[in-house]
Order: C-alpha cells, then sequence, then structure tokens
C-alpha cells in the first residue's frame, strides 16, 4: 500500500492551513487526505498528537529561520514591524520545506521570500540582498573545520590552483556588506557587487569586494581549470582581451589572496 498519502497529509497538517481541522473534524480530515483506514484509526487513537507534532515541527522551522536571519529581522521591523513572521507563515502555508535538512530550510525559506521583498514597496529594495549575505555569513561561520588540502606545488600557468575552503563568490545589487551593523537606518550604495565571502584562520567570515572579471576568473578557478585555461576562458566570457592589464591584475589578486590564506598553492602535476 502506497503510504504516500500519508506523507502529503503530514505535510498538510504540519506546514498547511490546518490548524482548525485539526483540533476539529480530524477525521474527516484524514478522509479527505485519503489516508488508509488502519492509519487513521492509529491518528484517531491520540488525536492530540497531531496538533503537537504540527506545533513542534513549525517551532523548529521558525526558529532556525529567526537564528539565521536575525539582522534582517532586525531591518524588517524597522520599516514593516512583523513582517518576517508573516513571511515565515506565507512559506509554510504555500510551499514548506522540500529539503530534509534543517539548516537548509533558511535557504529554501529565503528562495521563496526575496521576490516577494522586492516587489513589496514597503520594503527597501536591498532588504533582500541584505538577507542573502546574513544567510551566507552564517553558513560560512558554522561550516565545518575543512579537510587537511591535498601535497601542494608551486603556483604555475599550467597548473590547478588549491583554495581554502569554505569560501563562496556571491552577486548583489547593493553593496549591503558595507552597511554599519551599528546604524539601523543606514542604507547601501546601489550597484552590482561581485562578492567573495571567506574564512579567515581565525575563523571569521571575511569579504573581498572584485571586480567583474576578478569574480569570473576566480569562479573559473574554482571550477579547477588551471591558471592560465581560467584567465583565457574568462576573458573571452567577458568579451575583455588577455593583455598585460588582466595579468597583472590576476598576479595581483593571487597575491593579495594568499596573504589572506584563501589561495593555498597548487595542484602537484
Amino acid at each position: 500500500m502506497s503510504v504516500t498519502p500519508l506523507h502529503a497529509m503530514m505535510a498538510a497538517a504540519c506546514f498547511g492551513d490546518s490548524e482548525e481541522a485539526l483540533s476539529g473534524d480530524l477525521a474527516a480530515f484524514l478522509a479527505k487526505h485519503g489516508v488508509a483506514a488502519e492509519d487513521a484509526e492509529a491518528i484517531l487513537a491520540s488525536p492530540r498528537r497531531l496538533g503537537l507534532y504540527r506545533q513542534l515541527v513549525r517551532h523548529n522551522v521558525v526558529h532556525v529561520i529567526g537564528v539565521m536571519l536575525e539582522r534582517t529581522r532586525t531591518r524588517l521591523d524597522a520599516v514593516v514591524p512583523g513582517e518576517l513572521e508573516r513571511s515565515m507563515a506565507g512559506f509554510l502555508a504555500e510551499q514548506g520545506p522540500r529539503t530534509p535538512h534543517l539548516r537548509d530550510v533558511p535557504s529554501e525559506f529565503l528562495a521563496w521570500a526575496s521576490p516577494r521583498w522586492r516587489a513589496d514597496a514597503r520594503i527597501p529594495a536591498w532588504l533582500a540582498d541584505y538577507a542573502e549575505l546574513e544567510l551566507v555569513d552564517f553558513t560560512m561561520g558554522v561550516a565545518p573545520r575543512p579537510a587537511p588540502p591535498p601535497p601542494l606545488a608551486e603556483v604555475t600557468v599550467n597548473r590547478a590552483l588549491v583554495f581554502g575552503d569554505p569560501r563562496v563568490i556571491i552577486h548583489l545589487e547593493w553593496a549591503v556588506h558595507l552597511l554599519p551593523a551599528e546604524d539601523a537606518d543606514a542604507a547601501p550604495e546601489k550597484r552590482p557587487v561581485d562578492l567573495l565571502v571567506y574564512r579567515d584562520a581565525q575563523h571569521c567570515t571575511r569579504y573581498l569586494d572584485l571586480s567583474p572579471l576578478a569574480a569570473v576568473i576566480l569562479a573559473r578557478l574554482f571550477e579547477g581549470l588551471p591558471l592560465a585555461q581560467a584567465l583565457t576562458r574568462a576573458c573571452e566570457s567577458s568579451g575583455h582581451p588577455l593583455d598585460d592589464a588582466v595579468l597583472g591584475g590576476a598576479a595581483r589578486l593571487l597575491a593579495d589572496l594568499g596573504e589572506r590564506g584563501v589561495l593555498l598553492g597548487a595542484r602537484e602535476p
């Protein structure tokens, strides 16, 4: 017998607009979702359990989102009080988590909420970018300690480079990384931002503002392309000549990344 109806019922019970149904005609709710008779009988034997399970699951989901987006909540409350709570309720009612991992729920929530916040004239246009960066910042800070790097060699143009983890490049429409944490009323500059987010030796999250071309070069290097190939492909896709200015800029970028502990060396041939 398929358990799909039972799974669908549990999702509706936890995330749908079903609280009143659970406390009212529970048998009708189970029948509506096609729950098998023996499963319905077991649930009806302890009718309060399903409602308590709903509260537990929703509490865990709402809590993890609130913890990871704490600064975003403060900024939202300054313009539209209670908006994060309303957005979380909407997310649970309309979609709910798809991931089996609680740590990934905030990313799913933000993917759902961001376009709605951007379309809401009451909310600053930069708030979605701010939330994205806060979520990346939190995730970076709690990422596990990386495994030791492979054997390293000297950096040459024909070798793939080795970078420390965790690190990621994100693309934003606003310079939200420059907002002072102590000034809740400050607004960021509107400009395209390519940002390298990484964790330093003291396990603190750091940012490096990249030029558009540097971001493309670094992305190709992160994919594992040898240095020369990464430079060539990045320039081709960006419509930029591979000239002395690019080579000099790439050398300075790699030196900077080495000083920051992001670039570890090259892979052995």
